[in-house]
């Protein structure tokens, strides 16, 4: 599994490098400062491309990251839900029981 991982990611690997390789024209992006005032910046949408790439993948490993302490978490919660309803039934389990008395029916 980690092989067919590998070569998928070499071939998106290829396929976003002849694309940026394609599409070498310079890119002017407008943005905000901290003084909110509008500035122009003019790069290659190689580097535009490149960077919106690392930006999602960020984002997206810091939602894995995030999703994966929540279930720990719940599994957690769970694992001693468990633990505490099997010592109850332990618990259950050595009380001494009463014996129940049958009714006897009598038809008089």
């Amino acid at each position: 599994m980690l092989a067919i991982k590998f070569i998928i990611s070499i071939i998106l690997l290829l396929l976003i490098a002849s694309f940026a390789v394609k599409n070498m024209g310079a890119v002017e992006l407008n943005y905000y400062d901290l003084k909110l005032q509008l500035n122009l910046v003019e790069l290659p949408l190689m580097i535009v491309l490149v960077a919106s790439l690392i930006l999602g993948f960020l984002i997206a490993w810091f939602i894995g990251i995030y999703d994966q302490f929540k279930l720990k978490s719940t599994i957690r919660q769970q694992k001693r839900s468990i633990s505490h309803m099997e010592d109850e039934i332990e618990c259950l389990k050595n009380t001494p029981q009463i014996p129940v008395k049958a009714e006897s029916s009598s038809d008089s």
